[in-house]
């Protein structure tokens, strides 16, 4: 009997635990079937949502670069063109003006060559005989060479007063100027007189070209101030020149 009972027991232990496995098996497929997967939007880290709707200053910054990049390398192309024409048209600005002041220093010197020939055919009072009394030979002929204003004018210089003070430092430069040259011993100054506001040089040269060689270098000096100078000259038999020099400030 109690054999019996206990078969009885475990068949029916094994039948309950057999269908209870069976529902539970039945309900985890159905809970299965069941769940939907939902999509979800993950936020990139450290970014909120305002930051993903607005692009960034950076990109706003790009995205103006890249649309104003075309008109700018214009702009500065424009530039560059309008900047060398502008150098353009002042390099031939002063080009022009350099062509004018030769123009007009050449009509000046017209101007001056006119006037002085002018002055030349005034008549003067002044005799040859007054004129070669100035100066010793071989001078004397072309003191009275000289006409007009120009013969006037040697005339009154030699007529005035010694000039102890501008033309005493004027004379003694121009002296010593010539005979440090390296060109002095080349020439003879036979003399060198200045009264304000002339000065009058004689000169003979013994080798061609020193007397130009020594006027060329004198005229650069900082205290030479003369505007306007005659020169004569002549040649005797032995090849030697013969200078006269009337200069004015």
């Amino acid at each position: 009997m109690n054999s019996v009972k206990i078969i009885g027991l475990l068949t029916i232990g094994a039948i309950l635990g057999y269908g209870f496995s069976f529902i539970g098996k039945a309900n985890n497929e159905g809970s299965f079937t069941q769940n939907e997967i939902i999509p979800s939007e993950t936020p990139l880290p450290n970014t909120t949502a305002e930051q993903l709707k607005a692009p960034s200053a950076e990109n706003e910054q790009e995205v103006v670069r890249q649309s104003h990049s075309p008109i700018i390398k214009k702009q500065v192309k424009a530039t560059i063109i309008d900047d060398e024409a502008l150098n353009q048209k002042h390099l031939d600005l002063v080009q022009e003006h350099q062509v004018l002041k030769d123009k007009y220093a050449k009509s000046q010197s017209k101007v001056s060559t006119l006037k002085h020939q002018l002055s030349e055919l005034d008549n003067s009072e002044v005799t040859d005989e007054e004129m070669e009394g100035l100066a010793p030979e071989p001078f004397k002929s072309f003191l009275s060479s000289f006409r007009g204003k120009t013969r006037n004018d040697i005339y009154d210089f030699h007529k005035k007063e010694e000039d102890l003070d501008w033309g005493f430092d004027t004379q003694t430069k121009i002296s010593d100027f010539i005979q440090t040259h390296y060109n002095g011993t080349s020439v003879n100054l036979i003399s060198a007189m200045c009264k304000q506001p002339y000065c009058e040089i004689l000169i003979t040269e013994k080798q061609e070209g020193a007397w130009d060689s020594i006027m060329k270098d004198i005229t650069q000096q900082p205290w030479w101030t003369f505007s306007s100078f005659t020169t004569s000259t002549r040649s005797n038999a032995e090849n030697e020149l013969s200078i006269y020099a009337f200069l004015k400030q």
